[in-house]
């Protein structure tokens, strides 16, 4: 399906490009252009680029940090459960963590209508007396 829809896309972006040769040499030129902008940009403008080479170096710190923590954390629980098969001691039982709620807190508020029982057997719609 995927490749289905990347070939259609594919068709419509060809089917888009100008025929006539003095379109095309237009189209070349504005397509060079743009990429030439692009890849001068930090020439143009070194402050943002200064900036902005900051911001990525955090963002790619704490990106690493997170990684670390995730794996170090499923690192420990794979430890910790294989630690326990291999002694056969059950883990700890986890708790609900409820904070300040009391248990009536956790009940629903309302419950739907109780089930009715049958008069007649087999029919839950009888009417006493009918």
């Amino acid at each position: 399906m995927g490749i289905l829809r990347l070939g259609v896309i594919a068709a419509v972006g060809v089917a888009l490009l100008p025929s006539d040769s003095e379109q095309q040499e237009i189209l070349y030129n504005r397509a060079a252009l743009a990429a030439h902008w692009t890849m001068t940009f930090c020439d143009r403008n070194p402050q943002t680029c200064a900036t902005t080479a900051d911001v990525w170096d955090g963002f790619r710190k704490k990106a690493q940090f997170g990684a670390r923590l995730a794996y170090d954390t499923v690192m420990e629980q794979l430890a910790s459960a294989q630690e326990a098969e291999s002694t056969g001691a059950q883990p700890p039982a986890r708790t609900l963590e409820t904070g300040t709620l009391k248990p009536s807190d956790l009940e629903p508020q309302w419950r739907g209508n109780p089930r009715r029982t049958a008069k007649t057997p087999g029919r839950l719609d009888a009417k006493p007396g009918g």
